[in-house]
C-alpha cells in the first residue's frame, strides 16, 4: 500500500471516529457538517471527497458496526446445538448489539432503508452485505434439513423469508418509541414459536 493510500485510509477513519462521536454526543441532526471537520482537522473539500452528504456518513457508519458484529457472528456458530439454536443466536446476537444504542440503531436503520431505496447495487460486495442475514439464515436451515434437524419437506427459500421478515418486522417494533422491551428476548421467543412448525 502506498503512503498516498495510507493516508487516505488514516483521513477517512479520523473522519469516521469523530463524527460517531459527535453523533453519540450531540445527535446525528444537531451535528454539522462544519463540528465534524472543525473537530477532525479537515476542510470541507476533504469531507465530501470521502462523504457526498451526512447522511451517507451515517450509511457507512452502520456498515462498519454491522461489519463488526457479523464478524462475531461466526463464534456464535462454532458452538454445537440445533439449527433451532443457532438461528435465535445469531438474531438474538444481532439484537443485543441494537439494543446497546437503540437511537442510533434507528437513525441507521432508517437511514439505510432511505439508502438502498435509492442506490444501485454496484459490486458484489454490496450485494453480499445486503443479503448476508438471509444467507446465514438459509445456510443453517440447509444445514439443519441434511442433518435431519428440521423436516425435509419445508422450502428453505420460503422459510428464509419468513425467519427475515419476523426478524425485520420485530427490529422496526422495537425501534418505536414507546416499546420498551428485550428486543433479543422478543426474537428469541418468536423463533421458538416458529420451530414449534418446521422442528423434526
Amino acid at each position: 500500500m502506498s503512503l498516498r493510500e495510507k493516508k487516505k485510509i488514516e483521513t477517512k477513519n479520523n473522519i469516521f471516529e469523530v463524527a460517531g462521536r459527535l453523533f453519540k454526543e450531540k445527535g446525528f441532526e444537531s451535528t454539522s457538517i462544519d463540528e465534524i471537520t472543525e473537530e477532525a482537522g479537515i476542510g470541507k473539500g476533504t469531507f465530501f471527497n470521502y462523504f457526498p452528504t451526512k447522511e451517507a456518513l451515517l450509511v457507512y457508519f452502520g456498515e462498519q458496526r454491522d461489519e463488526i458484529i457479523y464478524s462475531l457472528i461466526g463464534n456464535e456458530l462454532a458452538t454445537v446445538c440445533s439449527t433451532r439454536d443457532k438461528i435465535k443466536k445469531v438474531l438474538a446476537f444481532l439484537a443485543e448489539n441494537y439494543e446497546k444504542d437503540k437511537e442510533l440503531t434507528k437513525l441507521l436503520v432508517f437511514e439505510y432503508i432511505k439508502y438502498i431505496r435509492f442506490t444501485d447495487l454496484k459490486s458484489d460486495e454490496d450485494k453480499k452485505r445486503r443479503y448476508r442475514l438471509i444467507k446465514i439464515i438459509s445456510d443453517l436451515l440447509e444445514e439443519g434439513v441434511r442433518e435431519g434437524d428440521v423436516r425435509s419437506t419445508i422450502d428453505v427459500k420460503k422459510t428464509t423469508e419468513i425467519l427475515t421478515a419476523i426478524y425485520l418486522f420485530s427490529l422496526m417494533a422495537w425501534l418505536k418509541p414507546e416499546s420498551d422491551y428485550s428486543f433479543a428476548m422478543d426474537i428469541s421467543e418468536k423463533i421458538d414459536m416458529v420451530f414449534k412448525g418446521i422442528g423434526s
